[in-house]
């Protein structure tokens, strides 16, 4: 069966990875090409590649409009995050995530799988094509690369759906089946990573950007560490991970530079072991000049403080680069318990801020008034900043959470003061410490998790150092370290505690004030908050079901037309 391809300048129109070869991104179309002739030279695998990674960025770091179902499907099914926005109703497509109200009928469900099984078609496409005749060194990486990817894609899949398919190869007239198990996908992981470590550089140094923009050796051994820690196998965890962590290549930033992993200026920084690499193109026409093919268009407005509820519609705190709609918000049980353990550290003021600092601190967030409201009791009574809605903002407590907002330095005006610059991370050395921390310990060596742990710890600048490590610390160093990184559903799960997490936390949603506004004038300002329970009100009982929501169903319309495959566990019935 004869395929035919088109030149990679269509597939990396949008989106690219703008570390390779640049001249491979600037072909001009002038044919499709068979595959026949195709698939042939270094340049080709470059090509290949090339068109792999862009993929990538465009299926899981691209947008769906105003969503992007990595980003917010992975975070939005945690327990330390409301979906929040304008109000119960706001943003319900994805706030159902968050709720245990979907099904496998439910559009990010969907969606998110079929961008996973893009990519790794794309990975497969390479692995097809070179896989048997990759006789270069280019070739060999290029074939190495696509490995890495696919069994990271492969890795996503298992921990968000159960039994998710095994796709090895091209599927032409065959049908996906489920796999045999959720382990069976993460040895594949494993395997797949294992073989291509040995066609793979290192990253060239920490000042290596291009080495944090494309699979290194470094990253296989982040994936496949990762895999064999969800697979159970945490011997083969820790003895994966630990050429990484002790590699020269990396460091963890100082904790000064702690928000700016984060942001642009952290973009390919010394910590970064593999992200999605983002780069404007001004040139793609388009409603909105082009704007659309960014990877978060309009998720910096999700993500951004609800511009309807603050003072001077959200622009009013130099903090914000745009007005926002008040999604991702961070729960204040949490909030509240990483004050009492990190204090004023330098994780926690980067993750969220107090009352007071939302107000009045000119660093961390200031206000445009702060040019004439210079002394604390002239800010104190100040009209012009605060949160001005009457009703109270939606799922928002007495803390303002930072961490994931667009700053004005991470936009691109051209296009936009909504398009958020800042490379995607995948896979950073702080998560790596804490993965082999836990590989260890679970192995029997408890002096050397406490060693990494210890590291997270004093770099965050915590007021909590630990000097014994158990699980627990580990759990709540992760869940201090990665809020919002797309790892806290995941680890709930492989734990064995999601039901008792989100039975905290269903149905208890806060509603926020600023007392100088609720007073009319007469205090000073300060957040606080009120929790309610809007669906029990309504009649209407939130629930995590125990042996069906820790994953998410496999999407209705695979079922309806593929017969092979059929639901699991409590989606079953």
């Amino acid at each position: 069966m004869k395929k035919i391809i088109f030149s990679v300048a269509v597939l990396t129109a949008g989106m690219m990875l703008t570390s390779c070869n640049q001249d491979l991104l600037d072909i001009e179309q002038k044919a499709t090409s068979s595959t026949d002739n195709f698939y042939k030279t270094d340049a080709d695998a470059e090509s290949a590649v090339t068109a792999m990674y862009a993929t990538y960025i465009g299926e899981i770091g691209g947008t769906e409009g105003i969503w992007n179902a990595y980003i917010m499907g992975l975070n939005y099914s945690s327990d330390d995050v409301f979906a929040a926005g304008g109000d119960i109703n706001d943003h319900a497509d994805f706030r159902i995530l968050n709720e245990m109200r979907y099904d496998p009928s439910s559009g990010p469900i969907g969606t998110l799988y079929n961008h996973i099984y893009k990519s790794i078609y794309s990975a497969n496409l390479v692995i097809n094509y070179f896989g048997e005749t990759a006789d270069t060194p280019v070739k060999r990486q290029a074939v190495a690369e696509a490995k890495v990817m696919r069994a990271w894609a492969h890795m996503l899949a298992a921990q968000v759906y159960y039994q998710p398919p095994i796709v090895d190869h091209l599927i032409l007239d065959d049908k996906p089946t489920n796999a045999e198990s959720q382990k069976a996908i993460f040895d594949f992981c494993v395997k797949d990573c294992e073989e291509a470590m040995g066609d793979l550089p290192e990253r060239k140094g920490q000042s290596d950007k291009e080495g944090a923009w494309r699979v290194t050796k470094g990253f296989a051994q982040f994936v496949a560490g990762k895999a064999a820690l969800f697979a159970g196998d945490n011997a083969k965890a820790a003895s994966l991970l630990k050429p990484l962590v002790e590699s020269s290549n990396y460091a963890l930033v100082p904790g000064e530079r702690f928000r700016d992993l984060f942001h642009i200026e952290g973009d390919g920084c010394e910590e970064k072991i593999f992200e999605f690499n983002y780069s404007t193109n001004t040139a793609i026409g388009g409603t909105w000049g082009g704007s659309i093919q960014r990877g978060r268009w309009m998720v910096a407005n999700v993500l951004n403080w609800r511009g309807d509820d603050i003072k001077g519609g959200g622009k009013s705190p130099l903090i914000c680069s745009t007005g926002g709609w008040g999604g991702g918000s961070i729960n204040q049980d949490f909030a509240h318990k990483m004050l009492a353990n990190d204090g004023d550290s330098y994780r926690r003021k980067a993750t969220f801020l107090t009352s007071d600092e939302f107000f009045y601190d000119e660093k961390l967030c200031g206000w445009r008034s702060d040019a004439t409201k210079k002394t604390r009791a002239e800010k104190e009574f100040d009209p012009e900043r605060g949160i001005t809605k009457s009703a109270g903002s939606f799922s928002r407590s007495d803390v303002m959470e930072v961490k994931m907002m667009c700053h004005p330095n991470d936009v691109d005006l051209s296009v936009g003061d909504n398009c958020n610059n800042t490379n995607l991370c995948i896979a950073r050395l702080g998560e790596a410490y804490l993965l082999y921390a836990e590989a260890c310990l679970a192995s029997g060596n408890s002096s050397e998790a406490l060693k990494y742990v210890n590291k997270i710890q004093q770099r965050a600048g915590s007021k909590t150092i630990s000097s014994s490590v158990d699980l627990q610390t580990i759990q709540d160093e992760k869940q201090y370290e990665l809020w919002f990184e797309g790892c806290r559903w995941f680890d709930i799960v492989r734990w064995g505690i999601a039901k008792q997490c989100y039975d905290k936390v269903l149905d208890n949603i806060p509603l926020q004030w600023d007392e100088y506004f609720q007073s009319g004038g007469t205090k000073p300002h300060k957040l606080v908050y009120k929790i309610h329970h809007p669906f029990a009100d309504a009649g209407i009982k939130l629930e995590f079901v125990a042996g069906k929501h820790e994953y998410w169903p496999i999407p209705q319309t695979v079922i309806e037309v593929n017969d092979q495959m059929h639901q699991v566990r409590g989606w079953a019935n």
